[in-house]
């Protein structure tokens, strides 16, 4: 907030954190999100875009945090501590589901909790992981909640 306050438009770094405090909520965000998804997926041209897709890829990508970070941990693969955010993207690249995990998180499991809660007017018939998303049970589950899981082979 410090840095954005230093800038030249006139507001005081109090202002900003009243202001973020007051209306940036995560529902609040959540909803602005999935508006502005709908919003995206009603206005494509089929000519430019092609058929709407019904499939989602998910993968989860690394953030360095700080040591003192409550929810930082040590992962092994990426070598530091950091978080993990996992995305839910549909083709044309838009983002339709986020969330924070920790590095010891079950990748299975937020493959299927993104597909369950993205919200948006899609309606996903597929989640393409990696092998980080994959497993038997994960494979069970998805055909019982009407979707397929489908790897994504190396």
């Amino acid at each position: 907030m410090r840095a954005v306050a230093a800038g030249g438009h006139g507001h005081t770094e109090e202002e900003l954190r009243y202001t973020a405090r007051r209306y940036l909520t995560a529902p609040g965000l959540k909803g602005a999100q999935v508006s502005i998804a709908n919003a995206i997926f009603a206005s494509r041209s089929e000519a430019i875009w092609g058929q709407g897709t019904t499939t989602v890829a998910s993968d989860s990508t690394h953030f360095k945090a700080w040591d003192r970070n409550i929810f930082t941990q040590w992962h092994c693969r990426y070598g530091g501590r950091g978080i993990l955010v996992y995305w839910h993207v549909e083709k044309g690249s838009m983002a339709i589901h986020s969330q924070h995990l920790t590095c010891t998180a079950s990748e299975v499991a937020a493959a299927i909790e993104g597909m369950m809660r993205h919200a948006t007017a899609m309606k996903a018939e597929g989640n393409y992981v990696d092998s980080h998303g994959q497993s038997e049970i994960g494979f069970g589950l998805t055909r019982l909640l009407g979707y397929d899981l489908l790897p994504r082979i190396k």
